[in-house]
């Protein structure tokens, strides 16, 4: 069992908590994310074996203006068949490099990769989300993908997404971002909230520096592993 705890305060009894999640879950990994100005909760979580593993950071972006896409040869398209999936699958396993499981010495290397093909797979088969592909018709490949959630109306969560690894540090995180907020704004999309790590140095300039995201929170994410 993985858990995460929410609405942890200074003043909970963790020891107490700890005892009962375990006897009834038996967990291996359990998290807690915390806003990054509680310092009071931090420190409590570590004070209990808890360990900073990440600095998360939320962001926001509207979707204001069509960009330009006209000189690029690529296609955007919803992933409705299996067989688009799993290259979108094989993507998602190993393209995401910068995250809490990818960099914790404590987890085993393959279990990110796996997480990541799971949420994929769950945002294709879940009414309420949706996976995207940028797509070369002359190569027959897919270079991209995105994955969201509708929260609200005119509103979506903007969940995972990676370049093909044969392809990084070629501009198609642009390229598909372009392709992306068209395609949201067409289908009536106002705004849209995603979570980066900060160690994302990428998509932080991507989004923050080039596509008009807007930082709105910043948290701590920390973690427990038990045998």
């Amino acid at each position: 069992s993985v858990l995460a705890i929410s609405d942890l305060t200074p003043t909970d009894d963790l020891a107490v908590e700890e005892v009962r999640f375990i006897e009834q879950f038996n967990p291996a990994y359990v998290y807690c994310r915390v806003p990054l100005e509680h310092l009071a909760t931090v420190h409590h979580l570590e004070r209990h074996g808890f360990q900073f593993v990440e600095c998360q950071i939320r962001s926001t972006v509207r979707f204001t203006r069509d960009y330009d896409v006209s000189r690029y040869p690529y296609e955007y398209q919803r992933v409705v068949t299996r067989e688009a999936l799993d290259e979108v699958l094989d993507i998602a396993a190993s393209t995401v490099v910068h995250d809490r499981f990818t960099m914790d010495p404590a987890i085993p290397p393959s279990i990110s990769g796996t997480r990541y093909q799971r949420y994929v797979e769950k945002s294709f088969s879940t009414p309420d989300e949706a996976v995207w592909r940028l797509y070369d018709p002359a190569s027959k490949q897919t270079l991209n993908f995105r994955t969201h959630r509708v929260t609200a109306s005119g509103e979506a969560l903007l969940l995972l997404g990676g370049v093909h690894p044969e392809f990084k540090n070629l501009g198609f995180g642009v390229i598909a971002s372009y392709f992306c907020f068209n395609q949201m704004r067409r289908e009536g999309f106002r705004r849209a909230v995603t979570h980066i790590s900060a160690i994302n140095y990428p998509v932080f300039n991507l989004e923050i520096g080039s596509l008009g995201f807007r930082v709105n929170a910043t948290f701590a994410v920390l973690r427990k592993v038990y045998p």
